[in-house]
């Protein structure tokens, strides 16, 4: 049955909700896609926007509530009903056939919602030719650069004829003239193909240049919904990205220390690194003195974890610098920079949850294990973090995820770092355990450790540290100290690519 206000050829999701092990990734969510429309569907990292995808696509069964494709309940199709029944889409990543040719991996696409084998050639030939891709048909599919890989994706879900178009972040990696070229492109597609289109993507300029409604998904609800300038202006959106804002008390306890500078601890200068054809930083310059507590703030894909990975060893850069008390790191093993005194937390905690909490701790000091000082730092770990002693033959992975976040750090710590690294230590915790691990962080940098921290919850990260820079599109937009930052007008800019308290996207 199709509800009051719905039309009977959308694309429906109500009341959906999908739980996995106790976690609720969706709740109570519904969604409309008219055909002709174009709806984006933004949020912050980890708010259930490709599982939404996933439900709507069949990929994912819904724990409870329905969708309802151009009319028809869809809880009993098969995962190859849904292209068959006109609805297409393309993943985060290709998913390119690499060893057929453009041509096959698109008429695959065709042949697979039945139709023939000519016939599925011939659309094969125009999709390519109407991408601009025609005379890439028959070279090989891991030949292509990454923004061809896309469009080919792109061109793979429009072989099935797609009444709607579910498109998975189809900006990623792109430079910003790729992106505006897209930001056309999907708009040909709906005036071309009249199919409604469904755009997941953190790119904010081209959601808001492009959309003609946007959803706003926060912790797997849906927070607001309306037309971009509405909910440009959202403080419920803000708030999602930010963080809540800063009440006048906390305002009050902000940094505002005018000391002189000390030293250089972390210089990186111009870091460019790149995953394939795609760019993830271009020219990245920070720097962090001794002592100091300093955030890098961006949206999801902005480059932060990138950056710390890069300073940690985890990939090499194609070109730049990055110093350690002005000695170079470029060909200095991860195990070393442990060593000089680098320590990473990283996003998502990556605890070993078959392990007890004690082996987990155990890992982080082997760097320092014949170190006379090594029974002194596991015993002053478990003062700071009373709940782990508590559980400290428990297994790790029957920890909250706060509790998790403390081993985290409590790991880190047992390699006698001089500077931490920390990736989105808020990422998935309840406001009470936010303010819990950032009191810890205030804690060890008053004993004079020196932190890095990568977050998306700019409020709180902003309230914590000395400095901040913002970083968009693996380029920094924005630097200074943190008490300014947060009521500077170029911040939004800095941050989304909005022109603050205008309503107008930054071109």
């Amino acid at each position: 049955m199709i509800a009051a206000g719905e039309r009977s050829d959308s694309l429906v999701a109500n009341g959906v909700g999908v739980h996995f092990e106790g976690l609720r990734a969706l709740e109570d969510v519904d969604l409309h896609l008219r055909p002709g429309e174009i709806l984006g569907l933004i949020g912050p990292n980890g708010a259930g926007k490709t599982t939404l995808v996933n439900v709507l696509s069949g990929y994912q069964k819904p724990s409870e509530g329905r969708v309802l494709v151009a009319g028809s309940d869809t809880a009993n199709w098969r995962p190859h009903s849904f292209p068959r029944n006109g609805l297409g889409r393309t993943f985060q990543a290709a998913r390119l056939f690499p060893e057929m040719s453009v041509l096959e991996n698109v008429e695959m696409a065709a042949v697979g919602v039945g139709r023939s084998r000519r016939h599925a050639r011939e659309q094969a030939h125009e999709l390519l030719e109407y991408l601009g891709l025609a005379s890439r048909s028959n070279v090989r599919a891991n030949t292509l650069s990454y923004g061809e890989e896309r469009l080919v994706g792109i061109a793979r879900a429009l072989a099935v004829s797609p009444k709607f178009l579910l498109l998975d972040e189809p900006a990623a990696g792109l430079s910003p003239q790729e992106a505006l070229d897209l930001t056309r492109l999907i708009g040909s597609i709906r005036d071309r193909f009249r199919c409604g289109i469904l755009v997941i993507e953190h790119n904010m300029q081209l959601i808001m240049r492009l959309c003609d409604r946007v959803q706003v998904l926060a912790r797997g609800k849906t927070i607001a919904i309306g037309n971009p300038a509405e909910v440009q202006d959202s403080p419920e959106v803000r708030e999602a990205y930010l963080g809540k804002p800063l009440t006048t008390e906390a305002a009050s306890r902000m940094k505002t220390d005018t000391a002189a500078p000390a030293d250089a601890m972390l210089s990186v200068d111009q870091l460019v690194v790149d995953y394939g054809s795609v760019r993830a930083l271009s020219g990245v310059s920070l720097e962090v003195r001794r002592g100091e507590f300093v955030a890098v703030i961006g949206p999801n894909g902005a480059g932060k974890s990138t950056l710390l990975s890069a300073i940690i060893g985890l990939v090499e850069p194609k070109s730049g610098t990055i110093k350690l008390e002005g000695r170079p790191l470029g060909s200095v093993a991860i195990e070393s920079r442990v060593g000089e005194g680098i320590a990473l937390v990283p996003e998502g905690r990556r605890i070993l949850s078959n392990l007890t909490v004690e082996e987990n701790l155990r890992v982080g000091e082997m760097t320092r294990r014949t170190d006379p000082e090594a029974a002194r730092r596991f015993e002053d770990v478990l003062q700071r973090f009373p709940i782990l002693r508590d559980r400290l033959k428990g297994y790790a992975g029957r920890l909250s995820g706060g509790e998790q976040q403390q081993l985290a750090i409590a790991r880190a710590l047992l390699s006698a770092p001089r500077m931490l690294l920390l990736d989105e230590p808020s990422l998935g915790l309840s406001p009470m355990m936010i303010e819990q691990v950032y009191e810890t962080l205030a804690g060890l940098n008053e004993t004079g450790l020196t932190i890095l921290l990568m977050e998306q919850n700019a409020s709180r990260a902003l309230l914590a540290g000395d400095r901040a820079y913002v970083i968009r599109h693996g380029a920094i937009e924005l630097e200074g100290d943190a008490a300014s930052l947060r009521t500077d007008p170029a911040f939004d800019r800095a941050y989304f690519g909005f022109e603050a308290d205008t309503g107008i996207v930054a071109h």
